[in-house]
């Protein structure tokens, strides 16, 4: 068994670029009085999106290359609670990329009470959406995901992975 990187403070995870910043609205809330757990969820998703489009993995490119992504892994981790009124963003961390997958984590962060609220660990595979199957990144792509690979791995903090997800060769 690994033992985990210790978790990014706020002022590590604000570090990296807020892709999305938005107020948790009445409807988040669920039956104990937080944030429900299908928000979170959906903040990671739009978070990647977000990311993904940035770096060009967007309608266009699965429109002209027929390949998108599928996720493969994924370890959600909760933190801290967030509650309807605060202010939530989300931050992406690329952790590395093989061949026909990447490896990420996006950590929601409240804004209001300055807290790391929650975590989500990712393998996503690159897909060809006629066969099915993963399939090796277009150059450009992976050429900009190596940049952010490299950018990310000289933060002063480790990523703070779940040890079971990872690029395998």
């Amino acid at each position: 068994m690994t033992t985990a990187a210790p978790l990014p403070s706020v002022q590590e995870v604000l570090a990296l670029p807020a892709v999305i910043v938005e107020t948790a609205p009445p409807e988040w809330e669920d039956v104990n009085g937080h944030v429900n757990v299908a928000r979170y969820y959906d903040l990671h998703l739009r978070g990647a999106e977000a990311a993904l489009t940035a770096l060009g993995v967007d309608d266009a490119y699965r429109a002209e290359t027929g390949w998108s992504m599928f996720s493969v892994e994924q370890h959600l981790r909760f933190l801290g609670e967030v509650h309807v009124g605060h202010e939530v963003s989300v931050h992406l961390r690329w952790v590395a990329r093989g061949d026909k997958v990447m490896h990420a984590i996006s950590f929601v962060v409240d804004r209001t009470t300055g807290s790391v609220a929650n975590s989500l660990e990712v393998l996503e595979a690159h897909v060809d959406l006629t066969t099915r199957r993963a399939c090796a990144w277009a150059p450009t792509i992976a050429e900009r995901i190596d940049e952010l690979v490299a950018a990310h791995a000289a933060l002063p903090w480790p990523a703070p992975t779940c040890g079971a997800i990872g690029v395998r060769s």
